[in-house]
């Protein structure tokens, strides 16, 4: 006789639909994390997605993704610990999505970094034990306002680019994008076949403010002023301290000829109007410390340096775009936190202020483990 031999095959399990709110830098990434685990099939749904960063208009000033340096350069004081991992684990992605995938507009630069606030004066951030490439930099050289100096090997983000690697890398794995507002968090579901998934992931930053259902009043801007400036010449980052709390000095190349140069953090604004006197502000202050910015200035080891008002003109000249935004921040920080609407499990995962690009990876882990542990799922992670 002849015997056929059947092997009964298990059936793949179908993937769970999840939907992801929110289609900026903290939202993508959460949702290319979700795919690529293999069990949820995502949708990421947002009013404003990558796509309208190609399109002839203008790019909202309520997304805050596309206005950020952006750089990484922790923010977590001592008692953050949950800040603290997010920006070491964002840290080593961030290193290796440059090695690894060019395309994506992120490069490992060095930074000359002189603290974030005067609080900081005196201390050695903690970031220092696993950064790469640390030295000290000598006193002598150090701009005014300086709480200490030290160099190291940062990244820095492409946005624009970056923005549409993240987009492309979620679609590549069988993600969806969206485009559409929301008025209530429940309105997610007309973005998915049948109007049922498992879980809404919330990651709207300010929007988190207006939506119904969730209606966070803890969430506040902080408005930014930043220049985009085009001086290929360029090729570290620097972040000093301002002369107050609202005020800050730093340059960041993008990797493509133009440098963002900022900045202000001031809270609780929503001026969308440009401030020429924070625009002249910001010519003086990053000229000060970085004179590279104009050509004719040879690369010099000093952050302290005088700066003329012919300098500052013609500075002017390389201006590209003057950009106001603002950084969709809570009191008492970050929101991860899971609830329930009926069935549906729903995880917050917003308020990333200022530091959403350097702890993006980290928070977006979070955000995944928070969903497996609410579906009950075996995650091998």
């Amino acid at each position: 006789d002849n015997m056929t031999m059947v092997i009964m095959l298990p059936m793949p399990k179908a993937k769970m639909p999840v939907i992801v709110i929110g289609c900026g830098v903290v939202g993508l990434t959460t949702a290319l994390m979700l795919q690529r685990t293999q069990r949820y099939s995502v949708t990421a749904v947002g009013r404003d997605t990558p796509e309208d960063l190609r399109g002839p208009h203008g790019i909202s000033q309520s997304w805050a993704s596309p206005f950020a340096g952006a750089n990484w350069r922790p923010y977590s004081a001592d008692h953050e610990q949950q800040m603290q991992a997010a920006e070491q684990q964002t840290y080593f992605m961030m290193r290796d999505i440059a090695r690894e995938s060019p395309q994506a507009g992120v490069k490992i630069v060095p930074i000359a970094d002189f603290g974030s606030s005067k609080g900081e004066r005196g201390t050695k951030p903690r970031f220092l034990g696993y950064v790469k490439g640390v030295q000290k930099i000598e006193r002598r050289l150090w701009p005014q306002n300086a709480v200490f100096g030290y160099s190291y090997d940062s990244v820095i983000v492409n946005v624009p680019l970056y923005m549409s690697w993240l987009a492309a890398e979620f679609k590549s794995l069988g993600g969806t994008v969206r485009k559409g507002e929301l008025g209530h968090i429940s309105d997610a579901l007309r973005y998915v076949e049948g109007g049922r998934c498992v879980a809404i992931v919330n990651c709207t930053a300010m929007g988190s403010y207006s939506l119904g259902g969730v209606g966070d009043t803890s969430v506040y801007p902080i408005r930014g002023q930043t220049l985009l400036v085009r001086a290929p010449h360029v090729d570290l980052t620097v972040t000093v301290p301002g002369s107050s709390e609202d005020r800050a000095t730093y340059v960041i190349p993008r990797g493509d000829g133009t440098v963002i140069l900022g900045g202000v953090f001031e809270r609780g604004s929503a001026d969308a109007r440009q401030d020429i006197q924070t625009t002249d502000e910001i010519l003086h202050n990053c000229l000060g410390v970085c004179p590279q910015l104009l050509s004719h200035h040879a690369a010099g080891k000093s952050f302290n340096n005088p700066v003329s008002k012919a300098d500052v003109e013609e500075l002017r000249k390389k201006i590209i775009a003057i950009n106001v935004g603002f950084r969709p921040s809570r009191k008492g920080g970050p929101r991860l936190e899971v609830q329930r609407m009926g069935e549906i499990a729903v995880i917050h995962n917003y308020g990333q202020s200022s530091y959403g690009y350097q702890t993006s990876w980290g928070y977006a882990s979070i955000a995944v483990r928070m969903l497996d542990a609410a579906l009950s799922v075996n995650a091998k992670l």
